[in-house]
């Protein structure tokens, strides 16, 4: 039996995504069936650990998501109602790009999505202050 990364000698239930070693960047075709795998992973996850697991290997590899895996991504993040997720797929995405402009150029491209989801960069959020209750103890 062989796995959506063509591993034929691993347990089919363990490990058998895609991996960064599967990707031969000379090899349209492989980079396509990479970026395929997580879009269907991202459409099909149900609940915080597998989004999150996902996303683990996606920052994890040193190619910066495509743009189509990021929205799918944060779509997920949204249908299982994890906000802070979203904000975080935004904030991995500013670390993983090379450049502030190249991140401009994401954050412009996912505009309408961000917008009907609901999503904004970290940034945006604002500064909060830090409230302390009041300590019993100290009075």
């Amino acid at each position: 039996m062989s796995g959506p990364a063509g591993h034929t000698s691993l347990d089919p239930t363990i490990a058998n995504y895609p991996t960064a070693h599967d990707l031969d960047p000379a090899d349209k075709s492989s980079y396509e069936k990479y970026v395929s795998y997580w879009r269907r992973h991202f459409q099909e996850v149900e609940d915080d650990f597998e989004l999150e697991r996902g996303l683990n290997h996606i920052f994890a590899t040193d190619w910066v998501p495509s743009l189509e895996v990021i929205q799918d991504a944060l779509q997920a993040s949204r249908k299982i109602n994890t906000f802070a997720t979203a904000v975080r797929i935004l904030e991995a995405l500013e670390n993983k790009v090379s450049s502030r402009s190249q991140y401009d150029q994401y954050v412009k491209a996912l505009q309408p999505l961000l917008s009907e989801l609901g999503v904004v960069p970290k940034n945006d959020l604002g500064q909060f202050d830090f409230v302390r209750e009041k300590r019993w103890w100290e009075e």
